[in-house]
């Protein structure tokens, strides 16, 4: 059986091109769509969507983010939509920074391949923490073996695969901060000609395994499928350092080598390292201060577009609907007047869908919906035909008709100080015998 599509701007796209999917077998429930045409409209209006539990959201932001690293959008632009939108509040903690866990290359001698950046897009593409989340492993040991910490995200710089992690161990944390596991190795799922097609787990080369008890067990549930390790080393822990402390680091390291080349018995303290460390980094530090401003402006300048563009579509809404109800007769400018289009402003900011009827009749609607629906079913309240077209005719020439309600209409208006069309509504319906059998059509009202 073919698999299931969603037809979106006449493009047929399967379940795995929308950021959210209720249900697989339900193409209604599949929004955003993020295929290459639709990835920067899923950036913009991710923040209206209304469907989706939060953590549902959660994950639709970081499949958004990822597809649009891998279609080459502006890396400032999907960094501000991560910062606004893919904070994981399920996981009760800030996001962690990137890290690199693999670089594209050939690494047929291990005999796993050539693995270029396009491999790499694809495992970004198809990573998905809600659906497998790959955890952090000591060693390819086994299925069972305890998590040390589980992949939040991926995402591409180039040619090197970059990760964010969740719930390290502390433990294990320390350990990699005291430089006991400098290189990973990354397990890929594989399909049937060679290629990969996801991350399965990163596991961790190095120093002994340390002793932490409670450790969540891995299960994999790969229902066959295959997948190859290949490592990956840094001569750099992944340990968060200040720019302070990495240049007091390379300062200290430097002079003692420096020192030690020459043989002289000369010493390079701490306190001279910490004052040349803070004279270095104090402009590097305004630097970053500068940035995170600019930032900051950007993020202050995206929100304000953002919300200028949903008023846009609000207006866009409300409008269509009136447009819409003129164009069946079912719209009267007395309703201008009321201030009915307001109404329908206010009803067009509520995107959430009301549900009524039964069995086979039930719809979801919105509230403007509901309403413009309601109109539609009531009789037509603009006359039309011929003895309304004459009427007109006659009324701008300012003879006597020779009919009732022509003229009767005509004084009417000219009394009442309203519309013509509006006038002959009205004496219709007070005089049912001047539109009775044999007068000609005047409309439905």
């Amino acid at each position: 059986m073919a698999a299931k599509t969603k037809t979106v701007d006449g493009k047929p796209l399967p379940a795995g091109k929308f950021a959210m999917v209720g249900d697989p077998d339900d193409i209604s429930t599949w929004h955003l769509p993020i295929d290459d045409d639709h990835i920067e409209s899923a950036l913009d209006l991710f923040g209206h969507e209304t469907h989706g539990t939060s953590d549902q959201k959660s994950a639709a932001a970081r499949k958004i983010a990822a597809a649009a690293r891998a279609k080459g959008i502006d890396s400032d632009r999907v960094k501000n939509f991560e910062t606004k939108y893919c904070g994981s509040s399920q996981h009760g903690e800030a996001p962690r920074p990137w890290f690199e866990i693999f670089r594209a290359g050939d690494y047929s001698k291990a005999g796993k391949g050539v693995i270029t950046p396009d491999d790499l897009k694809r495992v970004v593409r198809n990573y998905d923490p809600t659906y497998h989340e790959a955890p952090e492993t000591l060693g390819h040991r086994s299925d069972d073996q305890p998590a040390y910490g589980w992949i939040d995200g991926l995402m591409l710089d180039g040619d090197k695969l970059l990760a964010r992690e969740r719930q390290v161990n502390p433990k294990f944390e320390e350990a990699r901060k005291a430089g006991k596991f400098k290189k990973r190795s990354a397990a890929f799922y594989t399909d049937d000609s060679g290629q990969v097609t996801g991350l399965r787990h990163l596991a961790w080369l190095g120093a002994g395994i340390p002793e932490v008890k409670g450790l969540e067990d891995v299960a994999f549930d790969d229902h066959g499928s295959k997948f190859i390790t290949v490592d990956f080393g840094e001569d750099e822990a992944v340990a968060e350092k200040t720019i302070t402390e990495q240049i007091k680091e390379g300062i200290t390291s430097f002079f003692a080598e420096l020192v030690g080349k020459r043989g002289e018995p000369k010493t390079f303290s701490e306190e001279d390292a910490e004052r040349i460390a803070a004279k270095v980094a104090a402009p590097l530090q305004a630097k970053i201060t500068a940035l995170e401003t600019d930032l900051k402006d950007q993020t202050k300048k995206f929100a304000e577009r953002e919300t200028a563009l949903a008023g846009g579509e609000v207006k866009q809404r409300a409008t269509a609907a009136v447009t819409r109800l003129k164009g069946a007769g079912k719209w009267v400018s007395a309703f201008d007047k009321m201030g009915l289009g307001l109404v329908f402003d206010e009803l067009a900011k509520v995107t959430t869908a009301v549900e009524f009827g039964e069995g086979a009749a039930k719809k979801a609607v919105t509230p403007l919906e509901t309403l413009v629906l309601f109109l539609e079913g009531l009789p037509k309240m603009v006359p039309g035909g011929r003895l309304v077209d004459a009427a007109v005719a006659e009324s701008k020439s300012g003879k006597s008709s020779g009919d009732p309600l022509t003229d009767a209409a005509r004084a009417y208006a000219k009394e009442k100080g309203i519309k013509f069309s509006e006038a002959v509504l009205i004496v219709s319906a007070e005089h049912p015998e001047w539109t009775g059998a044999g007068a000609a059509t005047g409309g439905q009202v």
